[in-house]
């Protein structure tokens, strides 16, 4: 990870109300780019996740690293270590299908939220390639949930 990542780290844990304005200015960058302008942080793929919001009923877009899996996406439930998970996997769990944007490719998938071995399997190979998810796991408290999406189209 470079100077720029662990920087971001650091203040996004210091301050987790932060994630929610990076992501929105970051989804906005996106949406005026076609999805070809910082599709990529510190490195790390980047998504777009499009959910239905559980009580509002509206979509719900959250841009995410993502981590290329065979023929599926790997995403990661951290909320930047928050104790509470991020809104999108609150609503993703309330969903069938979702639909995910990459590089203005767009995508509907079924998800499984792993657990046990696969999980464990798949925790390993993201920390390699981006280790705090380890650290937001220890200041969260909890099992970060390990989210793979698989397109159907």
């Amino acid at each position: 990870m470079n100077k720029f990542g662990n920087y971001l780290s650091e203040v996004f844990k210091e301050n987790f109300k932060l994630i929610k304005y990076f992501s929105k200015f970051h989804l906005w960058v996106l949406r005026i780019s076609k999805y070809t302008f910082l599709n990529s942080l510190i490195g790390i793929p980047v998504l777009v996740l499009i959910t239905t919001g559980r009580s509002s009923g509206k979509e719900r877009y959250a841009p995410l690293t993502y981590f290329p899996d065979e023929d599926s996406f790997m995403i990661v439930a951290s909320n930047g270590g928050n104790k509470i998970p991020p809104n999108w996997y609150r609503n993703l769990i309330k969903q069938d299908l979702v639909n995910v944007i990459i590089n203005n490719e767009n995508y509907k998938c079924t998800y499984n939220v792993l657990e046990s071995e696969e999980r464990e399997i798949a925790w390993i190979k993201i920390n390699k390639i981006y280790s705090k998810y380890s650290e937001y796991e220890e200041i969260s408290g909890r099992v970060i949930p390990v989210i793979k999406l698989t397109p159907i189209n």
